[in-house]
């Protein structure tokens, strides 16, 4: 017999009928294999805390209630009656056992009898569930608020508690660490020295159809929802406001002390939460770098999530910082039943998965916090937001495009009122008072660091204490030569050396240069004036370090030489795992010496003992007494000592500037939106168009008034109506927007009229001899977006610029002509992203010899693109050909380096083959891999590229990993790149269950040269892409079954 029959076999119900239990598969889309053999570490308990979430809905405790093998059961009668809710049978019989089928009891002994419930634990989250059969609405009572803190109290006594929404006993799932319990309320393992196996779950693997039908019921939101009901079911503020730490429950604040490691909070930290909990008023706070600030930040988001159960948004302003913070928060996730959701680089969906029970914070950049909200405000789901987390928020006056992005988006969420909370934090900013008002926010700011920093500045053989309270400024405190011998002197004038073996190597040292070529002179130049007797010093572990290097693409030769002596270099030319080993280095004491660039200061949060500024310049800019700040704001952090020493060295011409460097001002923080006009104006108007935020002229000048730049205009000396007419003018005139109902212009003649222009504009227009078509349009005139404008404005990553927009529309109807299939050359031109050629010098004989080495098919790409061996030739001796454009020179240039990326050659060959930094090469990837997504989005919406959507729509995820198929789901892990994922698969862990039931020393045993640290990282991070997995199969599953009457799809077989 076939196992699908003995499987069908075991399936039939008392009353005759058939039931196959996986027949409804397709329907729940639930991965039976996603939870199977997960090997947990938590006991389980029940939670006190959980049960006091519940109170309103608590019904009486049942006195069957009863103690087996020390686990709490309840008696569940045998005589069911059949009109109990079908939805209840068919949970059992189908989703539950989807789900939990797997996980069993560990032996026989500990069998509960099968009157009673099973209990499962699933490891992160802890599960107590009890039914009553004979379930009657009139044993319903709201107990006193004293009868609730009694029963509360007492431990090892389920609840059963009644959902509101369809009457059904339901799953009370409590996500708190067994380390919060009190001892009596773990269920122990019956078997001696048995302490590091769960009592609940053995990862014997079992089939579905011979393991028990746990007796559960998921609760399923299949009734629709009266008002009344959802005001009842969401928290009271006032009750939050009750407890005891900031809004927060006691276990809340012992799982931030553990998780954090803090015993109490700073007096200004306590001062400025209990400012924020007055109210729900927008805040800013401003303090000095180290600080304390995130922690602030983070209880207010923990808050949010527990007492108004709404999500967060946190937004940082580099990918390194999103990463470093999403790992951070996860422990404290898993403990207090929240999700971490990565918004960075290639990771996050828009919009973001709607979950039924869990609330999430969203971490994000910049650019992906745009693209989510958008996302929400489109699908009307803002409201799901509750507060929103700005970190670094004087970034609004970056230039480049950042700060008007953030601008934009921080525009948006102030035009919707007070529906959503605003926090900001910085440590530089010097217009607090104008960024509140544009935030309609209350301040808050202090002077404190909990380590003191001592400002020093040299020059030549003499060093200056900084001394604000003297009138000199600057204190002579020595005038030391440093007996440096003739020639190391030649090479060291600054006497760098010295100042490092001051500190090194039992502390840290940092020094910023001002390009990454100085970086890596300078840590050269450390490796001859330095003593031989650094490279005694921690050799073991600076052997790992090197071998570890080694081991993911290539070890560099600088780095190579430097490292033996505790020094290394550090900058955006470094790929992502190189600079995350060595920063961790540097933290643990491998690395005394990190020569790095300005970009370390705001990226990454690395202190050190004393920070070294090798010159009072960045690049070619003198410095700024914001970036000053930040610079030196790594020298002394909490834990980390009780000293920070800050240098900059200088030259005597420059002693001058750099006390005016001293005693400036903050830089203030100006908005750049009417300059950056494609990640600025443009942006926000064909965004609020496209989202129906604002569509008249009237509605446009409205919510330009509130920006940034409405409230700076009189400084800035901009009109802001006028700016937004001329831009509303030229989006009519380059045919992205139309007025509603009529045909687009599309046509740069077009005379568009203004009422308040009319007049100026007719005599104009008299006076010219060429008939012009003239649009007027009024203070109510409606706009949307045509359909390039809309193309645009959904790209998968944040809006496309226009001139990107244009130029992307443009390459795609010529492909439409001449599309090569026989090599994905041409398709990865398509999604070659065109603001990437920039970073990317093309060498001209390396071109050559590309392009004479390219397939014959190959070459018929490059002749279609205008790439002849004609042009490689001039391309060769520097000249620049006149038959193609040099835009598509440049990016086909890009493009060859993404085809060997493709083919799977590594990083380290890639950079050097073709002379660029092996971090642009790595960033290059993801970057493709974004424009892709947004390239398939682009043409989803023009229906004339349906084709390209289907062609292009597997691009994306490949080519963020550019790796075999086998290995893409290890790297969904972070820490692991293409280099340890085949380790890991060579070793045997070829899936991330297996991953997540590893053993720690047995893996750190398989795979050389990894830290107890980075398995542990590893294992947790496998196991929790797993829950999280599992749950959005269970929204989705509750999604499909929402409203759905369970006996309409009872199947009679004939």
């Amino acid at each position: 017999m076939s196992d699908y029959n003995k499987e069908k076999d075991n399936n039939h119900l008392d009353n005759g009928k058939f039931e196959y239990l996986h027949s409804n598969e397709s329907l729940l889309s639930l991965d039976n294999t996603l939870l199977c053999n997960i090997e947990t570490d938590s006991d389980l308990h029940t939670s006190a805390t959980s049960s006091q979430e519940c109170n309103n809905s608590m019904v009486k405790v049942f006195k069957q209630d009863i103690k087996t093998n020390g686990r709490a059961v309840s008696k569940t009668p045998r005589d069911v009656s059949p009109d109990i809710n079908d939805l209840n049978d068919w949970q059992d019989k189908f989703l539950m056992n989807q789900v939990y089928a797997q996980f069993d009891l560990q032996n026989e002994k500990d069998n509960i009898s099968n009157n009673s419930n099973n209990i499962t634990d699933l490891g992160t989250f802890d599960t107590f569930y009890k039914e009553d059969t004979n379930f009657q609405p009139t044993d319903i009572y709201l107990p006193e608020s004293s009868t609730v803190d009694t029963i509360l109290n007492k431990p090892n006594i389920t609840y059963l508690h009644k959902d509101e929404l369809n009457n059904l006993s339901c799953l009370n799932i409590t996500n708190f660490g067994d380390d919060i319990m009190e001892e009596n309320n773990f269920v122990r393992s019956t078997k001696p020295n048995d302490k590091n196996v769960s009592p609940v779950i053995q990862s014997k693997f079992r089939p579905l159809n011979k393991c028990n039908l746990p007796k559960k019921k998921l609760c399923l939101d299949d009734i629709s929802l009266k008002p009344e009901q959802i005001k009842n079911k969401s928290t009271n503020p006032t009750e939050c406001q009750n407890l005891t730490f900031y809004g927060l429950s006691d276990v809340a604040k012992k799982m931030i002390q553990e998780v954090k490691g803090i015993c109490e909070l700073y007096e200004w930290q306590d001062e400025c939460l209990k400012l924020a909990i007055k109210t729900r008023k927008n805040l800013i706070y401003a303090l000095p770098t180290s600080g304390g600030k995130t922690l602030v930040a983070e209880i207010l988001m923990l808050r949010e999530i527990i007492c108004n159960k709404k999500n967060a948004i946190f937004i940082l302003p580099y990918v390194a910082l999103v990463q470093e913070k999403v790992q951070s928060m996860a422990i404290l996730a898993l403990k207090l039943g929240f999700l971490v959701e990565e918004y960075a680089s290639t990771k996050g969906c828009y919009p973001p998965t709607k979950r039924r029970r869990k609330n999430s914070i969203y971490i994000c950049t910049i650019e992906k916090a745009l693209g989510l909200v958008n996302s929400l405000i489109e699908m009307k789901r803002l409201a799901e937001i509750g507060i929103i987390v700005v970190d670094e928020l004087h970034l609004l006056g970056e230039s480049g495009g950042r700060g008007a992005t953030l601008e934009g988006l921080l525009t948006k969420i102030m035009f919707f009122d007070d529906m959503i909370r605003l926090i900001g934090m910085s440590a530089t900013i010097g217009n607090l008072k104008e960024i509140a008002q544009f935030l309609n926010a209350d301040t808050y700011s202090q002077n404190f660091r909990p380590v003191k920093i001592t400002e020093y500045v040299k020059c030549e053989n003499c060093m200056w204490k900084v001394n604000f309270n003297n009138e000199e400024l600057l204190v002579e405190i020595s005038n030391n030569d440093y007996k440096y011998p003739d020639d190391i002197a030649v090479l060291d004038p600054d006497r760098i050396g010295n100042l490092v073996m001051e500190v090194a190597p039992n502390d840290s040292c940092l020094i910023f240069c001002s390009s990454r070529k100085n970086c890596e002179n300078l840590a050269l130049l450390l490796t001859k004036v330095l003593p031989r007797s650094l490279g005694n010093y921690k050799v073991m572990e600076k052997r790992t370090l090197l071998n570890i290097l080694k081991t993911e693409e290539g070890l560099c030769e600088i780095l190579r030489k430097t490292l033996p002596f505790g020094v290394a270099y550090h900058h955006s030319g470094l790929t992502s795992e190189e600079r995350r080993l060595l920063e961790n280095a540097f933290k643990e004491g491998v690395l005394c010496v990190i020569c790095c660039t300005s970009t370390l200061a705001a990226g990454v949060n690395l202190p050190a003992r004393r920070v070294i500024l090798r010159s009072p310049y960045v690049g070619n800019q003198f410095l700024n007494l914001s970036r000053y700040k930040q610079m030196i704001g790594r020298a002394g952090r909490a834990g980390m000592g009780v000293l920070g020493e800050s240098i900059l060295i200088c030259k005597k011409p420059e002693i001058s500037k750099v006390k005016d460097l001293l005693t400036s001002q903050m830089d203030d923080s100006l908005s750049s939106l009417h300059v950056e006009n494609d990640r600025g104006i443009n942006n926000l108007i064909l965004s609020a168009i496209q989202l129906n935020m604002a569509t008249t002229r009237y509605e446009l000048h409205k919510l330009m008034d509130i920006t940034l730049l409405g409230i700076q205009q009189n400084r800035l000396d901009v009109n802001v109506k006028s700016i937004t007419d001329e831009t509303i003018t030229a989006l009519l005139k380059c045919g992205v927007i139309k007025i509603k109902n009529k045909d687009k212009i599309s046509n740069p003649n077009v005379t568009v009229v203004i009422p308040s222009q009319e007049s100026t504009d007719i005599e104009k227009l008299k006076s010219s001899k060429k008939e012009v078509k003239t649009v007027t349009f009024t203070s109510e005139t409606k706009f949307q977006l045509c359909d390039l404008g809309q193309a645009a404005m959904k790209g998968k990553n944040g809006p496309i610029d226009l001139k990107t927009a244009y130029k992307l529309y443009e390459d795609l109807k010529t492909a439409q002509k001449h599309l090569i299939l026989i090599d994905n050359l041409h398709l990865l031109y398509l999604v070659t992203p065109y603001d990437v050629v920039s970073q990317i010098t093309p060498v001209g004989n390396i071109y050559y010899d590309v392009i004479m080495t390219l397939t014959d098919s190959q070459m018929q790409v490059a002749r279609l693109l205008g790439i002849t061996e004609a042009t490689a030739n001039k391309i060769r001796d520097g000249i620049t050909p006149k038959s193609v454009e040099k835009r598509v020179v440049e990016r086909f240039y890009v493009t060859l380096i993404i085809h060997e990326l493709w083919n799977h050659h590594s990083v380290y060959f890639v950079a050097q083959k073709y002379q660029v930094n092996r971090g642009v090469v790595q960033n290059l990837l993801n970057t493709v891999s974004m424009f892709a997504s947004s390239t398939v989005r682009f043409c989803q919406e023009l229906s004339e590229f349906w084709a390209f959507t289907e062609m292009l729509g597997t691009f994306s995820k490949k080519l963020s990993y550019c790796c075999p198929s086998e290995l893409e789901t290890l790297m969904e892990l972070p820490s692991v790149k293409i280099g340890r994922a085949r380790q890991l698969y060579k070793a045997g862990y070829k899936s991330l269950q297996s991953i997540a039931k590893a053993d720690s020393k047995v893996l750190q045993e398989q795979i050389p040269y990894l830290s107890n640290k980075i398995v542990a990282q590893i294992i947790a991070a496998a196991k929790l892409l797993i829950l999280q997995k599992a749950e959005d199969l269970k929204d989705e599953c509750e999604n499909v079954l929402d409203g759905i009457n369970m006996s309409q799809l009872d199947v009679e077989l004939k």
